[in-house]
């Protein structure tokens, strides 16, 4: 199994300095970045794709209209990339709207409609699809539960890729503990994880924030006031902390055990391009943690060819 790391200019530099040896570079599927680094570190690309809508196609988050698969499969085939992924989510969540529809079965029958459409066009042994969370006053949303999941990966056929943040954070938003939400998803179906940190946001975190450019309001957006959206005050994307580490071991164990699936590559998804994502994950951090994250990782046989 391969170790990732999101791409990043601190991360580049510490790469070529080496002082980190990821395996691979997580990227956003940008032609211009890919053209520039494709050939100079190893990479695959993630990419910006949801269903849920239930228009029998993905919907392309950057551009916000249904995928242009021409461009993706240029993007897919000039990396090597080897799975095309979708993020899980509600219609509402992807079109930006507030009429949010808490029907279950409604909500199922759009995911399995518009992940078809992915499978019939690339194959079900390569399309992968990531459990996702919601954040906001009211429940956590049916696209989010844990048999939710389970019941369109398995009618589709595709592939799971396990986001281990967002699958705590689902659970915190239900008030359970995060293994038996686990224990609910398609883990023998797991082709790729993602791991992150998970914090309390505090005025530390939220200085951070905001030296990097980001304004007050758009916080305010996505914590509520007062971080009142966020579980527990918890966010991730963030370094990892004391209570995480023990986690990052236990998923580790559950893979080599053979309790999941084997993944082609398991990637931390902290850091990325722009001041914010720079500002998440310091060069310092980066070069801490990442090393200790590889060794926890490293001996895992992968899944993939």
């Amino acid at each position: 199994m391969k170790f990732g790391l999101n791409y990043s200019t601190q991360a580049i530099a510490l790469y070529d300095a080496g002082a980190i040896a990821p395996d691979v570079f997580k990227c956003p599927a940008w032609p211009d970045l890919i053209a520039q680094a494709k050939d100079r570190y190893p990479l695959y690309i993630h990419f910006p794709l949801s269903v849920g809508v239930g228009i029998g196609d993905a919907i392309d988050g950057e551009t916000k209209q249904p995928a242009d698969w021409r461009k993706f499969e240029k993007l897919l085939h000039d990396t090597n990339t080897p799975f095309i992924n979708v993020h899980l989510l509600a219609g509402h969540e992807i079109l930006k709207t507030t009429d949010a529809i808490y029907d279950a079965e409604q909500t199922t029958e759009n995911l399995i409609k518009d992940i078809e459409r992915v499978v019939r066009h690339f194959g079900k042994e390569n399309v992968i699809a990531e459990n996702t969370f919601d954040l906001g006053s009211g429940p956590l949303h049916p696209a989010h539960l844990a048999e939710t999941i389970t019941q369109v990966i398995e009618t589709t056929g595709c592939g799971l890729l396990f986001d281990l943040s967002h699958a705590r954070i689902a659970a915190m938003r239900r008030g359970e503990d995060y293994r038996s939400y686990i224990s609910r998803l398609p883990m023998h179906r797991i082709k790729e994880v993602h791991i992150t940190g998970i914090q309390k946001i505090n005025d530390y975190w939220i200085q951070r924030a905001l030296d990097s450019g980001l304004t007050q309001e758009a916080l305010d957006q996505y914590m509520g006031p007062n971080g009142i959206f966020l579980p527990n005050g918890m966010a991730d994307h963030l370094p990892l902390s004391d209570d995480d580490w023990p986690i990052m071991a236990w998923a580790a164990e559950e893979i080599r055990a053979g309790h999941w699936g084997n993944p082609w590559v398991t990637s931390l998804e902290c850091g990325g391009i722009g001041p914010f994502w720079e500002a998440t994950y310091t060069k310092e951090e980066i070069a801490e943690q990442v090393p200790q994250l590889q060794t926890i990782f490293s001996g895992i046989q992968s899944g993939h060819g």
